[in-house]
């Protein structure tokens, strides 16, 4: 049931790939409740997965970004603005990879080029993404800014990794940037934490499985 909660809201979400992505969902919803969205992922995950899908159902633009990359931020605020007719008012942040967790490298056995990867990929891109987002004045007065976290970042979860580290910098981030921010403008920085949910995020949590409701 829809209740227009976000109607004439703009927004731009972060990370849908496939439909168990958390960022997928939050599309759907999102526009359910009347918002016009944006969609960004790399160039490759938009090759790779199946955002085109997403995009007809929710009437969304794609925009590729890489959210590591200050240019490809500068343009797609720019062009994000221009596609939804003026500033945003939400981002959604759901960007997180690590090759250490892929190549199964133990936490006492990181390979420290993915931990660079792991950290820029999965936290410092936050900080950039709202950097760019500041300096343009891309974001509405009052707007909001999320990104996904994990308890981890407080609590040790074996087999999670450099992982946790880069979520303990991401929150790091928004509450520094927050502060800034919401000082500044109004505009609301936090994270927030998935439950035990089967989700694309959820998979890479040792045990997870064991806990889904």
């Amino acid at each position: 049931m829809s209740y227009n909660l976000l109607k004439g809201k703009r927004g731009i979400i972060f990370g849908a790939l496939n439909a168990q992505s958390i960022a997928w969902k939050v599309a759907e919803r999102a526009v359910e409740e009347g918002a016009q969205i944006v969609l960004t992922n790399t160039a490759v995950a938009c090759r790779m997965g199946t955002i085109d899908e997403l995009a007809k159902k929710t009437n969304a633009v794609i925009i590729p970004a890489d959210a590591t990359s200050v240019e490809d931020l500068e343009n797609l605020f720019v062009e994000a603005q221009k596609a939804l007719g003026g500033k945003i008012d939400f981002v959604l942040h759901s960007c997180a990879m690590s090759m250490n967790m892929r190549k199964k490298r133990t936490y006492d056995d990181l390979d420290y080029s993915f931990l660079d990867k792991t950290l820029d990929i999965s936290a410092i891109s936050f900080h950039k993404m709202i950097q760019v987002a500041k300096k343009l004045d891309a974001i509405a007065e009052y707007g909001s800014i999320l990104a996904l976290t994990y308890v981890a970042s407080h609590r040790t979860f074996f087999g999670y990794n450099d992982m946790a580290d880069a979520k303990a910098l991401l929150e790091s981030i928004a509450r520094s940037f927050g502060y800034i921010y919401g000082r500044e403008k109004g505009v609301r920085v936090n994270t927030i934490s998935q439950s035990p949910t089967m989700t694309t995020a959820g998979g890479g949590i040792k045990g997870f499985d064991g806990r889904y409701a």
